[in-house]
């Protein structure tokens, strides 16, 4: 008897030992669950938003473009937070500024700029640091942890778009069906209450040491991961914002199939990070996955240029393979070339500040030049221009070397 309720009792001990290991990357899966959702649910609704709030066009495009400013502006104060809160402490007040955002987006016009411009500096400080928190949660596995992020990531930003009118449809207006977003958040906000102050009393990364924010740029290891995160990001911005006007401009698809292989291609994103930083992060260097993120979305650009029609399913699920892979890499890069806690944080502000305001650039300069020539292909020629650059600097940033100390 006493040796069956000796097994039960270890059978207990054995699962809530499990828990404690999976509750962190529960609570990290739910963060990122909000990083994209949230401001990925504006885009379908700007028709509605417009009518509703008495909005011109112009103002509404401002709207979309805050989030990449933010995170821009905001990434490089990231690390000082964690180094005043800690990791997880930081991390939880940039969810609370998302919830507060969420909220403040119903107050008219003036609260959608506010509440925009909150969110998108809570969700800088979860893109920066949630690579440190899963570092500083599972250290030499955090790979594994890293890809769950970034696939709910990447399933946030298809989520937030697929269910932005039929939320708004439930709720009455457009206001409204984004106020419904702040039920996730709250979720995710009791979590990393919860793991918060579970980990009180983990040591806090140190401060940047003087000068860190400009040594790390001086560094080549960091500057090539800072690059490669950049220009993967103008791709992938450049690509969500005008795939579908291009498909359906120059392939000759309806709006609705180009809607759909814009779908098709964001929603690969999501095995893909699930795999993609495991696997590269067996081997010290990752020159393979450099290719295999940057090679697929060169032959897109190509076919987009030469012979949009002749396959555009194809060119789109070639768009989403490499840019699928290139998003996850970029993030498992910050880590494995990083050498503690602090450095991930500081590395992760860099590339993110830098790489967020570079790729504000595609879509705008994108549009711009459209506009001025009245064709698509001086644009595909600058992403396609950005991609190479992308392939060069990602083969530099996946040889197996370390940002130096200091930086």
């Amino acid at each position: 008897m006493s040796q069956g309720l000796s097994a039960e009792a270890g059978q207990v001990g054995t699962s809530r030992r499990r828990w404690w290991i999976v509750a962190p990357a529960v609570a990290l899966v739910l963060v990122a669950l909000c990083l994209r959702a949230p401001f990925a649910a504006v885009g379908p609704l700007l028709g509605e938003l417009g009518d509703e709030l008495g909005l011109s066009t112009g103002s509404l495009a401002v709207v979309t473009a805050l989030p990449l400013v933010c995170f821009g502006l905001v990434s490089p104060f990231a690390p000082a937070l964690a180094a005043r809160w800690g990791v997880h402490g930081a991390v939880l007040a940039g969810v609370a500024l998302i919830a507060a955002g969420v909220l403040l987006r119903v107050a008219g016009a003036p609260g959608l700029f506010a509440g925009t411009v909150l969110l998108s500096g809570g969700i800088a400080v979860g893109n920066v640091l949630l690579p440190a928190v899963a570092r500083a949660e599972y250290g030499a596995r955090a790979a594994v942890v890293l890809g769950l992020i970034t696939a709910a990531m990447s399933g946030s930003a298809s989520i937030g778009a697929g269910l932005a009118r039929p939320l708004t449809t439930a709720a009455g207006s457009a206001t409204a069906g984004l106020l419904l977003w702040g039920v996730l958040v709250l979720v995710a906000l009791l979590a990393m209450v919860a793991l918060a102050r579970a980990r009180r009393g983990v040591p806090r990364p140190g401060a940047a040491p003087s000068g860190a924010r400009t040594g790390m740029l001086r560094d080549p290891v960091a500057l090539a991961v800072t690059l490669f995160f950049g220009f993967q990001s103008l791709s992938f911005y450049a690509m969500l914002t005008w795939l579908a006007e291009v498909l359906e401009a120059e392939a000759g698809v309806s709006a609705v199939a180009a809607g759909g292989l814009l779908a098709v291609a964001t929603g690969l994103a999501v095995p893909l990070a699930l795999v993609v930083p495991g696997l590269a992060g067996r081997r010290p260097g990752q020159q393979p996955w450099v290719l295999l993120g940057t090679l697929p979305v060169v032959v897109a650009i190509v076919g987009l240029l030469v012979a949009p029609g002749s396959a555009p399913l194809l060119w789109a699920v070639l768009y989403g393979i490499g840019s699928g892979t290139a998003f996850p890499l970029s993030m498992m890069l910050i880590v494995a070339r990083s050498r503690d806690v602090a450095q991930t944080g500081r590395l992760s502000a860099t590339a993110q500040s830098v790489g967020y305001l570079l790729a504000a650039t595609g879509p705008l300069g994108v549009g711009l030049l459209h506009d001025a020539t009245g064709a698509w292909g001086p644009g595909l020629a600058l992403m396609l221009t950005a991609v190479v650059l992308q392939l060069v600097v990602g083969l530099a940033a996946a040889r197996p070397r370390l940002v130096n100390h200091a930086a």
